[in-house]
């Protein structure tokens, strides 16, 4: 049951797999990951380089029914303030939706050198450095979640070659479904 709530952040399903997606999915998982996310205060909604008004859910249904739930990377909100310093909306927020198989080397590179930014150094022993004010996202690498304390390590051996895909979210995620951690955003990779 709980790798079919790890696999409901990547694709949104609430079902099974290959399932299309829709914008009240999209909208519904919004909903859980912080309770300042409201549908009210959706301002508007990216995907493959088109942006979509929220009253636009029509058209942004009919594109979402061209991708398989398990094409999606992820899905991020954002504030109009974080993305435009001088926003007409600000309190708004821009929903972002990543699909899988669209990233560079050189993006994976910077996303891997960020994501490893998150985590804890390992210590001349190797095992972890005990800091509980370190805030570390949640790790989830092929739709399964990483224990904290291996998370450094897991990222820090992955190869350019063999990541398909990899994201990093400072937003929050469902704690209820992924741990105290889940505030402090999440790493999504998927290895080839």
């Amino acid at each position: 049951m709980r790798y079919l709530f790890v696999f409901a952040l990547l694709s949104l399903s609430l079902t099974t797999r290959a399932q299309n997606i829709t914008k009240q999915q999209i909208d519904g998982w919004l909903l859980k990951c912080d309770t300042a996310y409201k549908t009210s205060k959706i301002w508007g909604y990216a995907l493959n380089k088109r942006s979509y008004e929220a009253k636009d859910s029509v058209q942004l249904d009919a594109d979402l029914k061209l991708i398989k739930n398990t094409d999606l990377l992820t899905v991020d909100p954002f504030w109009n303030e974080e993305i435009l310093e001088t926003t007409e909306n600000p309190g708004k927020l821009y929903v972002l939706i990543v699909t899988r198989g669209k990233q560079s080397a050189d993006i994976k590179r910077s996303i891997l050198k960020t994501a490893l930014g998150k985590y804890k150094l390992l210590s001349t022993t190797g095992k972890p450095i005990s800091d509980a004010s370190v805030k570390e996202p949640v790790m989830l690498i092929n739709g399964h979640q990483v224990a904290q304390p291996d998370c450094y390590a897991q990222l820090s051996k992955l190869k350019i070659e063999s990541i398909a895909d990899i994201y990093y979210s400072k937003h929050p995620i469902p704690t209820e479904l992924y741990g105290p951690n889940a505030k402090n955003g999440v790493v999504t990779v998927w290895i080839k």
